[in-house]
């Protein structure tokens, strides 16, 4: 039914929660490895460049060391001393040529002359100034942007290799005068190579802390998730089971505000009732086939409506502790079977019934079991198509009294069984959609159990399971 809470709608995707859950922390974590990553790898290129630098720097100091006389008296300026150890330290292995620089940063020479004069950039000439060396490392640098001319330029074929661009201070050691800067133009081979092994090292590390690190992500996440999952389920289940109480007590309240006003309207429509039926018994004589056959169902109907008031009138008589007296349970089937008959023979479906047993019960007892099983019989007569049958068996097992009703329909609609005993839109002409759920209420008053034990394309089978308690033996 409408109002009925639907479990799943208070259970979230849990698979696919838990899997999104995972693939955002998976992804921080990668973020922040990556991240990582970059800043170290950053960091150790730096110092590895800053690292040739200094020794440029350093072997160019040593070659200025002897560069003055003994008695300290320059023998040639500060530039023209510098100039020359940068040339001797050009002799180092992989140095492609020097770019000579004024102290205001103006290239002044080069060594070789094919050597491409290129203006000093500022941040290269701030370093030098505060007496530092700058290093810049180009993975991928044209011959033509170092050399002004080589032999293979003709054939319009230019080699990229990678350089490392150093450029050093101009000063005496242990002397703070800037005189100059030399820009050393280094083959970068080895430091390309140093940092493609620093790369691949780095993307193992990265690579080893990220499947430990989601592994145990994981590892930690799973329980508390399957924690938080089993907690929601609970709550969702005592949240519809607090729902179905809840309308189980509205209905029982309905049902017995009902019970007062049935009371009255049953002991005022039975006198009239009664007449009625004289009524039509008398006018239906006398006329031709197919008027009498018209007066005989107004009568049949009559007389069932009078039945039933009866009968609601005796179980109202027990609730309010009036004598009652016993009926066996073979009895209490004859009731029963007679009350359904005519839907029965209108419907033409076979109508069998089985007790077994030697019991007796109160009437009070086998009112309100009448009540359930012509409902059960009712619905079942109604499933079944033409030439069918219905089977009502009733027999003592263990410690129960188990009544059973069969039919030959097409079964129960699977989208109902979740709400079987709750008020719902009836799919039968004229029904009400409460039969099954006053049965219901009718079955826990007296300590019973009403379930569809069976349903298949073939039919249903429903169970009326009685305590031996209610029952004296015969």
């Amino acid at each position: 039914m409408d109002g009925t809470v639907n479990l799943e709608k208070f259970i979230p995707r849990s698979r696919r929660a838990f899997g999104l859950g995972i693939a955002v922390a998976l992804g921080i974590l990668a973020a922040t490895i990556l991240s990582g990553l970059l800043f170290v790898r950053g960091l150790v290129r730096e110092q590895i460049a800053r690292r040739d630098a200094e020794a440029l720097h350093a072997t160019t100091l040593m070659e200025q060391l002897d560069d003055a006389n003994p008695e300290g008296l320059e023998i040639r300026t500060d530039e023209q001393i510098g100039f020359d150890a940068a040339v001797r330290a050009s002799r180092l292995k992989g140095v492609l040529g020097i770019r000579f620089y004024n102290p205001d940063g103006v290239f002044t020479d080069a060594f070789p002359a094919t050597i491409l004069p290129l203006p000093l950039g500022r941040r290269t000439l701030e370093s030098v100034r505060a007496l530092k060396p700058y290093s810049r490392f180009v993975p991928d640098t044209p011959l033509s942007a170092v050399f002004i001319y080589l032999p293979q330029f003709a054939s319009g074929r230019i080699a990229h290799v990678p350089t490392l661009l150093v450029t050093v201070p101009l000063h005496r050691r242990n002397a703070e005068t800037f005189a100059g800067a030399a820009q050393f133009i280094v083959e970068g081979a080895s430091i390309a190579d140093e940092y493609a092994r620093l790369d691949r090292r780095l993307i193992q590390i990265a690579a080893s802390t990220f499947a430990v690190a989601g592994i145990l992500l994981v590892a930690m996440l799973w329980p508390a998730f399957r924690r938080l999952e089993k907690l929601n389920i609970d709550l969702a289940r005592r949240g519809e089971r607090l729902q179905r109480a809840n309308e189980e007590l509205a209905l029982a309240a309905r049902t017995s505000a009902v019970g007062a006003i049935s009371a009255h309207l049953m002991h005022g429509l039975k006198n009239p009732l009664a007449s009625l039926s004289q009524f039509i018994s008398r006018g239906g004589q006398g006329h031709n086939e197919s008027e009498e056959e018209d007066w005989q169902d107004a009568l049949t109907a009559s007389r069932r409506m009078q039945s039933l008031v009866e009968q609601t009138l005796e179980v109202l008589g027990d609730a309010r502790g009036e004598p009652t007296y016993e009926l066996t349970v073979k009895e209490l089937d004859d009731d029963v079977q007679s009350r359904v008959a005519a839907a029965a023979a209108r419907r033409k479906v076979t109508l069998v019934v089985e007790a077994e047993g030697r019991c007796t019960l109160s009437s009070r007892i086998a009112n309100l079991a009448s009540l359930v099983l012509v409902n059960l019989l009712e619905n079942a007569i109604e499933a079944t198509p033409s030439g069918g049958t219905v089977a009502l068996s009733v027999a003592r097992e263990g410690e129960r009294l188990r009544f059973r009703v069969r039919d030959e329909g097409a079964g129960f609609p699977d989208e109902l069984r979740e709400h079987l005993f709750l008020p719902c839109k009836s799919t039968r002409e004229g029904g009400s959609g409460i039969g099954l759920a006053i049965s219901k209420l009718i079955a826990d008053h007296l300590d019973a159990r009403l379930e569809l034990a069976e349903s298949s394309a073939h039919g249903c089978m429903w169970l009326l399971d009685l305590p031996l308690s209610v029952c004296q033996e015969s």
